[in-house]
């Protein structure tokens, strides 16, 4: 109980000392790698607390990580040293500014400090102690003062572009596989997947994928989206645009791929789908619009189940629920349904062809995996 007492006036000598003299045995700094910079362009913050000594009764809550519609300010990590019996906390920071103009970012700390009684009183394991007693101080930290440049683009930074063509010359239905890369540093995370409109070509996407690091500079990394191209008669992919602000050049940068000329060569007829088909499915009822299914996905189907692909990408799911759960469309999906030739999908593939634009891919899913359960 004595001790108790002594911890509690330890706490209140504590909090009296700080109001007369209004002194504490750290000091906090800001370290920035630019006062100047443009509208997203990453800015490198370093805030640093010097102690006195070990300052092992002190603690430090920063909790500054955040976003708002003036910035973003992510966290690099901190760290805790002890040099000739003094600490020191590094902790460092990515700042994106959103608004141009002169700018002031304030961000405050708490600071807690406890005492020894306290901790030994905790270490102990007393009944009437639950943690540690601590005074808290909540102060301002140096403020971030910045002068933020605008411009009207959604990126900024340093990339570099590059787009593949794995073949330009093909049979009709045969896949043509593209690869868009972006490569480079800055605020990557901003770049929007790329959508292709080619007239008679049907066009197998995926997601962006995006691999990047958080660095001083930015997001360094890339960013790649993949597609297959199907189409039964010559068809030309246009150039591939990506306009940026680029910080090094200080202007507005605009990163062009080539135009493909891709040449179509008569493949298999008509007919000749219609009657491979129909002889091995076995379908009690077929229609015209089964076909066009097939000739959407008729390169995954004729010319090797699983060749359509993406470049450097071997897909081989197991099972219909497998395959489905891969395709990208409801009509891909169809096509898939109608090759398994399985007569209890009849009625789901026409329910969904009637339903044309109003069809969802993931209603299919429900109403497909409801049959198969039903089994």
């Amino acid at each position: 109980m004595r001790q108790s007492l002594g911890s509690f006036l330890g706490a209140i000598l504590l909090v009296v000392s700080t109001l007369m003299y209004g002194a504490e045995p750290y000091t906090w700094s800001l370290n920035i790698n630019k006062n100047r910079a443009y509208v997203n362009e990453a800015i490198a913050l370093e805030y640093t607390c010097d102690f006195e000594d070990a300052a092992y009764l002190h603690v430090i809550e920063l909790n500054i990580v955040g976003e708002d519609d003036r910035y973003r300010l992510l966290s690099l990590g901190e760290a805790e040293t002890i040099k000739d019996g003094k600490r020191r906390n590094v902790y460092r920071y990515v700042l994106f500014p959103k608004k141009a103009g002169e700018q002031t970012f304030a961000f405050k700390v708490l600071m807690r400090k406890t005492t020894k009684a306290s901790i030994e009183n905790s270490v102990i394991g007393r009944d009437n102690v639950q943690g540690y007693a601590f005074v808290d101080h909540t102060m301002d930290l140096p403020p971030v003062h910045l002068e933020v440049l605008d411009h009207k683009e959604k990126m900024t930074g340093r990339f570099a572009l590059r787009v593949e063509l794995d073949k330009a010359n093909v049979k009709a239905y045969e896949p043509v596989h593209l690869d868009v890369h972006l490569k480079g540093e800055g605020d990557f995370d901003q770049m929007q997947d790329i959508v292709l409109n080619i007239e008679g070509v049907t066009i197998f996407s995926e997601v962006g994928e995006k691999r990047y690091n958080l660095t001083p500079e930015g997001f360094k990394g890339e960013w790649e989206q993949k597609f297959s191209l199907v189409a039964k008669e010559d068809f030309t992919i246009e150039p591939i645009q990506l306009a940026y602000f680029d910080v090094d050049k200080q202007e507005r940068t605009v990163l062009r791929s080539e135009r493909f000329e891709i040449k179509v060569d008569e493949g298999y007829k008509r007919e000749e789908l219609l009657d491979d088909v129909a002889s091995e499915v076995d379908a009690p009822r077929w229609s015209w619009s089964y076909l066009n299914y097939l000739f959407t996905f008729i390169a995954g189907v004729l010319l090797g189940r699983y060749s359509l692909r993406l470049k450097g990408e071997q897909k081989t799911p197991n099972g219909i629920v497998e395959e489905i759960a891969v395709s990208s469309s409801v009509n891909m999906a169809l096509a898939k349904l109608v090759m398994t030739g399985d007569r209890r999908f009849t009625g789901l593939i026409e329910k969904y062809e009637k339903l044309g634009s109003k069809a969802t891919l993931s209603g299919l899913k429900k109403e497909l995996m409801d049959i198969l359960k039903s089994d």
